[in-house]
């Protein structure tokens, strides 16, 4: 069963962002993020954690699972993404990655694991939770875009100053996009939780 709110083919979003962002792991698509932190860190990142959250959200309902299971709350899903996606952030994480294949594996294993861990947590946990994991992360990703984009020290060994510059910027677009995608949810979600306690 599909979570609400997802079409009903999300399981081939998910696995086409899967196949196409992992092909960026793999010759000839490597080179891009072997010379780009932009294409690293802003293009196939975010479509590995992407492919997690709907390939999970086309495969489970995980909002009708029992109260005393794993994820009670999203609590264990928000705190185990929450890590992997800020480990991904370390400069040494990422210079790991592209100089040895199987750490960029793990990279790539985590990132899917970390979308799909994140979609069980929504779609279990109240708003204010949900606002306090989602806006750590999105000030994690403004704070470290912005101080990529404005430190003149060169963070990453594998890449360029230049190349370091735009993906600060991309890393920042991405924290104010989830920002607006989540405010988007939450209000679309809103009135129809209403709707049912009037009809209650």
């Amino acid at each position: 069963m599909r979570p609400k709110g997802f079409p009903p083919f999300a399981l081939w979003i998910g696995l086409t962002l899967c196949l196409v962002s992992s092909a960026l792991s793999i010759p000839p698509g490597r080179s891009l993020i072997e010379q780009s932190m932009a294409w690293h860190m802003v293009i196939q990142m975010p479509m590995l954690f992407a492919s997690g959250w709907f390939l999970m959200g086309g495969v489970w309902d995980f909002s009708k699972t029992s109260p005393g299971s794993w994820n009670q709350f999203g609590l264990t899903g928000f705190i185990a993404a929450q890590f992997i996606i800020t480990y991904w952030m370390l400069p040494i994480s990422i210079d790991r990655a592209v100089v040895m294949p199987q750490v960029d594996v793990l990279k790539v294993l985590s990132l899917i694991a970390s979308g799909a861990l994140i979609q069980t947590s929504v779609s279990r946990s109240p708003a204010v939770l949900q606002l306090f994991f989602v806006g750590y992360i999105v000030s994690m990703l403004i704070s470290t875009g912005v101080y990529l984009a404005t430190t003149e020290r060169r963070l990453c060994n594998a890449y360029s100053l230049e190349s370091q510059l735009s993906a600060g910027y991309g890393v920042v677009a991405i924290g104010v996009a989830l920002a607006c995608a989540w405010a988007y949810r939450i209000n679309r979600l809103k009135p129809k939780t209403e709707d049912r306690i009037e009809g209650f």
